[in-house]
């Protein structure tokens, strides 16, 4: 296989397609490919085409260079951007280097270069070397057939080399350089988290492992085994964004952060030998050692956040949560009694559900309301591609056996049992009907204004229904529904003040 055409120069770039909602925080995946081409000898930009007037721009910066090499990376809801962008590209800049990777064209290899022939090739898996080598062939003018974790063509055969294993050593790869900081016009380092506090704090996101070795059936979020940084290298980046920012607060963004106690336990120790004062949060499963808890308290946790996701038994065991709700109930009890804000996410259509399943669900919220300070909205299971509940929905017929991923689709769905973020993503409708689940969905919300609202969630609330694109939508009967709900929330948050007192951040 003869490599792309060659060049003396190639300008590297990195594109994150459109989308509807514009993140404050850098793209993680493309900063951990633009920082390891860089200790490698390689320059590339990132272009973040949320921040583009239009595709005609984009385009105007990748055609600076002759026959770049171009990475466009996709999450599934935002393929259809990418699609557009790759098709212009090739179009517009024939000569160019086509790569792309991220969970969606990760996990359909084979089915992107059937379907986009713009495509030269895909990445499979994590990026960082892989994409590195890619450049290296191009430079080099040689062939790709050693090149680990790749699918491109060869004349009309689709080629997919072997799995490049996982890199055990997670320190090769960074994403946070201080000398080399995002536009801050763009990207705000330490944003404000508003889910466990009743006044704003800010906080900067530290990842410190990859990988999670569940085996959710909803989560993309999956490998064999998790890898962790080394306690010197989360302190070191920890140290460096207090003096950059200003700012004590850490949110740690791993799936879960508390797979390995030995590793908690060891950067707890470091955090207070090295006498941080911070405050921080994380991602967490309730089958933890509670004694493991009370450390995480001691260096400065204030707040976790976990996923319920049924309050039934029958499906807790369909989705392969692997938890018991005796777990869940220690585990909520004993974060209450340390002072630890609760958050909790619950999810509704799950495989196997059907509504005796969801007031379970309720039910189990309702018990544990006296220790959850903040609860996520109950929104429908979406599939994806790189999630095992992609094949139950085709073995189960929820989806059309010709469905396609690149054919254009937009679910009918009312955007109340799902984000509009995702309306071209399909829901997991199995044996509740719509109707079923916004019914449902009505009794969580209603329980959450009626005994969890804080004065800080009805401020959230009004800041969010008060912007001006939300109010030209509402009709009167919007108004007046909106109206009442604040009415409760105020007397709730009233109520529960004695709770907010109690967790307090400021011991």
């Amino acid at each position: 296989m003869a490599s792309l055409k060659g060049g003396l120069m190639h300008k590297i770039y990195l594109v994150s397609p459109y989308i509807d909602h514009k993140y404050t925080s850098p793209h993680l995946s493309l900063e951990y490919i633009k920082f390891y081409l860089m200790d490698h000898g390689y320059q590339a930009e990132i272009i973040d085409c949320v921040y583009c007037k239009d595709l005609d721009d984009v385009i105007s910066k990748l055609n600076e260079g002759e026959n770049p090499i171009i990475g466009v990376t996709a999450y599934t809801r935002e393929r259809f951007h990418a699609y557009a962008i790759i098709r212009k590209i090739r179009l517009e800049i024939p000569d160019s280097h086509i790569v792309v990777g991220g969970r969606h064209f990760s996990c359909l290899s084979e089915e992107t270069l059937m379907n986009l022939p713009e495509v030269d090739i895909v990445v499979r898996g994590e990026g960082e070397i892989t994409f590195k080598e890619i450049c290296d062939s191009v430079y080099r003018n040689t062939d790709f057939n050693k090149i680990l974790g790749i699918s491109f063509r060869s004349g009309t055969e689709i080629v997919h080399n072997p799995d490049r294993p996982l890199e055990s050593n997670i320190d090769k790869f960074r994403y946070f350089d201080k000398n080399f900081l995002p536009d801050p016009k763009r990207y705000i380092l330490a944003a404000t988290f508003q889910r466990m506090a009743n006044f704003e704090m800010k906080f900067f996101e530290v990842m410190t492992t990859r990988g999670c070795p569940n085996s959710c059936v909803f989560c993309s979020l999956k490998s064999n085994k998790a890898r962790y940084r080394s306690i010197d290298n989360i302190i070191k980046e920890i140290e460096e964004k207090i003096e950059i920012t200003g700012v004590r607060n850490v949110k740690f963004i791993d799936p879960s952060l508390t797979i390995s106690k030995n590793y908690v336990v060891e950067l707890c120790d470091r955090i207070i030998e090295k006498k941080l004062n911070i405050k921080w949060d994380c991602y967490s499963r309730v089958d933890v050692d509670i004694e493991l808890l009370k450390v995480m308290k001691k260096s400065g946790l204030i707040g976790v956040e976990v996923a319920l996701e049924s309050g039934s038994p029958r499906v807790l065991k369909a989705i392969k949560k692997k938890i018991s709700l005796a777990q869940v109930e220690r585990f909520c009890e004993a974060a209450y009694s340390l002072g630890i804000r609760l958050h909790v996410f619950c999810m509704i259509s799950l495989p196997n559900e059907k509504i005796e399943d969801v007031d379970m669900t309720i039910s189990m919220i309702r018990k544990l309301s006296k220790y959850i300070y903040s609860l996520s909205g109950l929104q429908a299971t979406r599939i994806l591609p790189d999630a095992l509940i992609y094949n139950i929905a085709k073995e189960r017929n929820i989806l059309p056996s010709d469905f396609s991923w690149f054919e254009p689709y937009e679910n009918q769905i009312d955007p109340r049992i799902s984000s509009g973020y995702y309306k071209n993503v399909p829901l997991y409708l199995e044996h509740l009907t719509t109707e079923d689940i916004l019914r449902k969905i009505g009794e969580f919300e209603s329980f959450t204004r009626t005994e969890m609202a804080s004065f800080y969630s009805f401020k959230r609330a009004l800041k969010r229904n008060l912007k001006i694109d939300s109010i030209k939508k509402m009709s009167l009967r919007d108004i007046r529904d909106k109206a009442y709900k604040a009415y409760i929330m105020i007397g709730t948050a009233y109520r529960n003040k004695q709770k907010e007192q109690f967790l307090k951040f400021y011991d």
